[in-house]
């Protein structure tokens, strides 16, 4: 073929030897395909360590799908051993010492060794320096009085932290449900305030740290705050709801999950249940 192209003898030279490393590149592969199983190729590929990391994807065999394994333990006796508690001015325990010790202890009961740090404003320093924390796997934000100033590069760091294993967590509010839908993109939709009680969802809970949970919440002198649960983002689920109303909610983000309790937990005394999903939510 060079020499019917009329190039220079060099030119000929290269292009014949490129066909030939070709033709035996061609010839290696077919015979590597045809003498070798996937099992052996996978016990010399350079892409083994891949397959022993963090994600086992099972792509040597058709009929398995693809398993994820979570970068932080998922069991029923889990819980974090540090959590970040946001404290700042759009917060009711801004300036409150008591409600501070007293929403630690709510985190922090029957589980001592767990550290609760606070954290006060939202600068986007101070959302890093939570965030990049690589020993802590939830925040937890209270509700929100007032609506917060969240730079852009912070609902970044946020969605990061979310996506990459961890957990947020977001108590009872209107102020709440519109910072997740700005941080999330989402487009949740709150409802007015109705009394309870909410009822367990057996379905969704099943398998989930939820499933030791209460039956049903009641509704004390607090608000409870809900949404509609047609709003909700397509990998949500609802374990506390009534006719069409979720007060207990969780959303798969990537590898991380972001929960939502409906109570602000202003009343610490005989609200036993609703500490004990708060929990269940820090956990999931």
């Amino acid at each position: 073929y060079a020499q019917s192209r009329g190039m220079p003898n060099g030119r000929r030279a290269i292009a014949s030897a490129g066909g030939v490393a070709c033709l035996l590149l061609l010839t290696n592969s077919w015979q590597i395909h045809e003498n070798t199983t996937a099992v052996e190729l996978a016990e010399v590929a350079p892409t083994q360590k891949l397959l022993d990391s963090d994600f086992s994807h099972h792509l040597l065999d058709d009929t398995k799908k693809v398993v994820w394994q979570p970068l932080r333990p998922y069991h029923s006796s889990y819980y974090p051993d540090k959590i970040y508690l946001y404290s700042g001015e759009e917060t009711p325990l801004y300036g409150h010492s008591s409600r501070i010790t007293e929403t630690k202890g709510i985190l922090r009961q029957n589980h001592p060794q767990t550290f609760v740090k606070t954290f006060g404003d939202l600068r986007t320093a101070t959302v890093r320096a939570a965030t990049w924390d690589s020993g802590a796997h939830t925040i937890v934000f209270p509700p929100f009085t007032e609506y917060p100033d969240l730079h852009m590069v912070s609902k970044t760091d946020l969605r990061g932290y979310a996506s990459s294993g961890n957990t947020i967590v977001f108590m009872g509010g209107f102020g709440s449900v519109a910072v997740m839908n700005e941080i999330f993109g989402w487009q949740i939709r709150p409802v007015s305030y109705q009394d309870g009680p909410f009822y367990r969802s057996k379905r969704n809970a099943h398998n989930t740290v939820f499933d030791g949970m209460p039956s049903l919440l009641q509704t004390g002198r607090e608000p409870v705050y809900g949404v509609h649960m047609s709003t909700l983002p397509p990998d949500a689920r609802s374990y506390y709801d009534s006719i069409g109303d979720c007060v207990v909610f969780a959303v798969r983000y990537d590898l991380g999950m972001v929960a939502y309790v409906g109570s602000t937990m202003e009343e610490v005394e005989g609200h036993g249940k609703w500490h004990q999903v708060l929990q269940a939510a820090v956990a999931v």
